[in-house]
């Protein structure tokens, strides 16, 4: 009977010998395990935020501190409200409702320290324990503005000259469509003037092309200073340019009138001379119009028609000394 206790207690005492050194090894790998995480999350550009179920925040990493500009000091025990402006409580609510134990994720805005809006992609994560009840949340919150940036860079190329920065044949097109709409609806006019730069190659062979760039450039600046803030001014291509003056009104003289004096102005302010480095460069530009009321011919109808008058000025340049005009239609 001794001999048996014996043997128990033997049996017992490897028992708890081994569950000791297995305890051990067990919480020697998880900490491990916690030391890489950590080291991944201070690592991370991303902002990593570990949770607990009232919200109040236990973790906060450097790419938290270097987004938001809060340390780990100020938001350690706070909650996250100071990043969320009143009108988007309602996302972070949904948002959280909608967690369960799935992951959920949200493109949002954020507030920095300073006041500022920062734009964020955020996935929301539950911690869980071993019997499946969540005990906090783990945000992973990314800067997007470099993608914004990147989409709207994008958007630019697509719809702007990338030299002068002006709308390009492609949105101007689409203005030029729109115009047509709104003067069917109020009855009123539009205009597009057709703008070439006489002989500009012979500025390319003489100066250069950089030169003939920069004078680009400042023909761009003198357009847009020609005209009123809702009227456009684009870069169709190489040295000619259309400008579209919109609502000018129901009555023809004076809608006439006001694309007259535009034209004038424009076609002084071009033929001034160029101030490149120290080289004086001159040009001489020929402008046709086309003056329309409503949705009457193609976008691209209109544009010729403009284009075609231009081309009769440029031809008779002796005889016309401003611009001419390609009709009413």
């Amino acid at each position: 009977m001794q001999l048996q206790i014996s043997v128990m207690a033997l049996v017992l005492l490897i028992a708890l010998l081994v569950g000791g050194l297995l305890y051990a090894v067990y919480r020697r790998r998880i900490g491990h395990l916690q030391q890489r995480l950590d080291a991944l999350a201070q690592a991370s550009t991303d902002a990593i935020i570990f949770e607990d179920l009232d919200g109040t925040v236990r973790s906060w990493s450097r790419g938290a501190e270097a987004m938001f500009g809060y340390s780990a000091q100020q938001m350690q025990g706070q909650t996250l409200q100071r990043l969320i402006s009143a009108d988007r409580q309602w996302e972070e609510d949904a948002l959280l409702e909608a967690l369960g134990t799935a992951t959920q994720t949200l493109d949002t805005v954020r507030l920095h320290q300073n006041g500022s809006l920062v734009p964020v992609s955020m996935a929301l994560v539950s911690l869980v324990d071993a019997q499946g009840q969540r005990t906090g949340v783990v945000r992973v919150v990314r800067d997007t503005t470099r993608q914004q940036v990147s989409a709207e860079l994008i958007q630019s190329m697509a719809f702007n000259d990338t030299l002068t920065g002006l709308p390009n044949w492609r949105l101007l097109r689409d203005r030029i469509w729109r115009a047509q709409l709104n003067s069917g609806r109020q009855r009123s006019y539009f205009a597009v003037l057709y703008v070439d730069l006489d002989s500009f190659k012979a500025v390319n062979s003489a100066y250069g092309r950089t030169v003939g760039d920069q004078v680009l450039v400042e023909v761009s600046v003198r357009l847009m200073a020609a005209i009123r803030q809702n009227d456009t001014v684009a870069r169709v291509r190489g040295d000619e340019f259309v400008v579209l003056l919109e609502d000018l009104g129901g009555k023809e003289p004076s809608a006439a009138h006001h694309v007259n004096t535009v034209a004038d102005k424009i076609w002084d302010m071009l033929e001034r001379d160029y101030l490149v480095g120290v080289q004086h460069v001159r040009c001489t530009a020929s402008i046709g119009i086309q003056l329309r009321l409503g949705g009457n011919g193609s976008v691209d109808q209109i544009i010729q028609a403009a284009d075609a008058a231009m081309e009769q000025v440029k031809l008779g340049r002796q005889s016309v000394a401003r611009g001419v005009f390609g009709g009413v239609r």
